[in-house]
Parts: structure tokens; sequence; C-alpha cells
């Protein structure tokens, strides 16, 4: 039975001929939860519930993508998916806010997010690159990272489950903050002569933001960086660590990729990596693996990652 008291899963007659249905590939990119996890609850928890078209491929209703981004808001902030993937949307809401982390409108945003909010609503680059730009050079980078890289990041997302934001201006507003990173790192410079650290999100992990924000912080103690970007191929990742002979391959690991899978896969990259470079775990998922290989590296804080490049040698 799924939620409706229907027997099954719904089928493409079941939805409102006008109601938007978004594509499975749409929906792993806006929630950033694997196609095979999604899968997965499916089977286990009986949600999501998609319709299925008559070739078989998944379509999702728009209440049940922003069920999901609550979901994914609840696993970033801590709860595992047995306690909450079963739970309407109404009771993910609650645990939310008892936790402090659902506001109840945009009115409660400080009013530098407020601006930025409203500029990327009118597709205003310049007004969302000038907050980013002035409030890194008042506040350094280390707290432009912790004050309002990851604040924009929470904030945006809420805003589209409350209706006040699209996901177009979602996505602007995502790739405003990703080319001020860059900018930001490019403007650093490239040191010569010391080893780099490359920067990967392993297969199935759409993530990128979180190596740009790595790489911004590894730019700023002066060391190179090679980002990859996210889903790279375990044997991409090896072979551009042996190339570059690096100090350091970092992954980055969202709740979503954390599974005995992706424990396999690092033990597999660590003993294929040199033994003279070090392999860290990044993002809100490295912290929940276990049965890692003792030589991995958990850096799920830009203090841990501060410290592990301090001690890296040339």
């Amino acid at each position: 039975m799924n939620r409706n008291g229907q027997s099954g899963p719904p089928d493409a007659g079941a939805a409102g001929r006008h109601e938007r249905l978004w594509p499975m590939g749409a929906v792993t990119r806006r929630t950033g939860i694997g196609e095979h996890t999604l899968r997965a609850w499916e089977r286990r928890f009986g949600f999501p519930q998609p319709v299925r078209l008559p070739s078989g491929h998944r379509r999702f209703a728009a209440d049940q993508v922003r069920h999901l981004l609550l979901i994914a808001e609840a696993l970033r902030r801590g709860y595992r998916a047995g306690d909450v993937v079963p739970l309407p949307v109404e009771r993910v809401e609650e645990l939310l806010r008892e936790s402090g982390r659902l506001d109840e409108g945009s009115e409660l945003a400080p009013d530098w997010m407020q601006r930025i909010l409203e500029a990327g609503r009118q597709y205003d680059r310049e007004g969302v690159a000038k907050e980013l730009r002035h409030a890194a050079a008042t506040l350094g980078l280390a707290r432009f990272l912790r004050e309002r890289v990851d604040p924009i990041l929470v904030e945006v997302g809420r805003a589209w489950a409350r209706g006040d934001l699209q996901i177009r201006h979602e996505h602007f507003i995502s790739e405003v903050v990703e080319d001020t990173l860059r900018g930001l790192r490019r403007s650093l410079g490239s040191p010569e002569g010391v080893r780099p650290v490359v920067l990967a999100s392993m297969p199935g992990e759409l993530h990128r933001l979180g190596l740009q924000i790595a790489g911004l912080v590894i730019a700023a103690a002066g060391r190179a960086e090679a980002i990859l970007g996210g889903n790279t191929p375990v044997e991409e990742i090896v072979e551009t660590a042996v190339a570059l002979d690096a100090a350091a391959v970092g992954l980055s690991l969202s709740p979503y990729s954390a599974s005995e899978g992706a424990v396999a896969a690092v033990a597999d990259i660590r003993r294929r990596l040199p033994s003279r470079t070090r392999l860290w775990l990044g993002g809100s998922g490295a912290r929940t693996l276990e049965g890692l290989p003792p030589n991995v590296q958990v850096l799920d804080t830009l203090d841990s990652l501060d410290r592990a490049l301090r001690a890296l040698g040339d």
C-alpha cells in the first residue's frame, strides 16, 4: 500500500495532467540524494512514491521533491534515514523547527541575506556577487565561509521549500556563489614547488560546492589544489593523484553517499594511492562512516582541514 492507501506505486494517469513532474535526474541534482538511495528508500520505507510512466521511468510530483528537500536537511543535521524518511512531511518540518533548523518565514533572515535573496529573484548577478565580495573583504576568508557561504546555502534551500524562491533562482544564486569562490581562489595565486591537494567527489556524489569551499581554504593556506568535481570515477581520482604526486586527496561525501559501498570505495582508493599521499574525507557524510581504514583521516570541519594542511610537508 502506498501513502494514499492504494496498492502499488501511482502511474502516470494518477497524476494531475497539469502538475509538473520531475525526472529522476532533476530530483537527484536538486536534493543531492542519489538515484540508488531513492530507490532503496522506496523499497524499504515506501517513500518516495514516484509516478511510473509507461516506459517505466520514474517521475516525482513537486510535493514529494519538497518533502525530499526537508529530509535532506534533516540528514545534514544528524538525523538518520530510518528516523526521518518514513515520517510524514509535517513531522519532518516539526523536527527541523524543534532543532532550530527551519524558520517560519524569510522575514527572520538578516538584512544581508534578504538582499542576496532579492538579487537572486531579479537575476542580479552583480548584486549577489557584490554582497559576497564585501563580506569576504570585511570578514576575512575563514569567517566569510562560516558566516556567509554556509548560511546562504541553507537559507536558499529553505526559501525554495517555503515557495519564496523558484528552482531557477536557487540555481542562479548557487552558481554566483561558486563563481565567487573560484574568483577568490584565483586571486590568491597558485604556488610552485609544493605538492598539491586533489579534491573530488566519488561516483554518485553530485555535490560540488563543498569542493569549492575546501579549495579556497587550501589556496589560502598556500597550497596548490586540483579540483576534479563531482561524480568522479575512482580510477580518475587515483590516476590524477599519482600524476601530480599529490600530498593529499580530499573526498567530499554528503549523507546520501555515506554507505557500506562508500567505505569500500574509500578503502580501494587508499590501497591504490601511494603511501605518502594522505587521504582525507570531508563533508557532512564523512563523520557517519564506520569501518574506515586507519590511515584515512576525517576532516568534517574547516578547523580540522586547517590543522591537516599545517601538518603537511612539502
